[in-house]
Parts: C-alpha cells; structure tokens; sequence
C-alpha cells in the first residue's frame, strides 16, 4: 500500500501495467477499468513499482489504443 515517504506511480507506468493485464487474461476486452484499478493497486506496492520503469514504452501506446476502441 501506499505509505508518505513513497512516490505515487505515474499515469503512463498504471497504462502500461493495466495493458500488461490485459494481454495475460487473452485479450478479452470490456474489463479496462478493471485492468487500470488493479494495475494501479500493485503499483502502490513498492515491489512492482520496479518492474513497471523496465517495461516496453510501446506498451502504453498499444493499451491507449485498446481503450479508445472501447468506446
């Protein structure tokens, strides 16, 4: 959990751990909220804040992409 001393993770690391989320359940759409609240979730653990700066930049992309087309 989150605790003062931590930095909160950026919008673009919670986009692209929701996308990395989302490629693991098989590409099934319709759950991107729920994809964003847990990425957000495990990224307010230190642990996984780590992991998040070394993914792909593409990533992000390809998950605004998935989004949009959501709507």
């Amino acid at each position: 959990m989150y605790t003062e001393n931590q930095e909160l993770p950026t919008h673009e690391q919670i986009e692209r751990r929701a996308y990395q989320i989302y490629l693991e359940h098989g590409f099934h759409p319709g759950n991107a909220l729920g994809d964003w609240l847990a990425a957000e979730k495990e990224l307010t653990k230190p642990s996984e804040r780590e992991d998040a700066n070394t993914s792909s930049p593409n990533v992000a992309s390809n998950f605004r992409e998935h989004a949009s087309s959501l709507n």
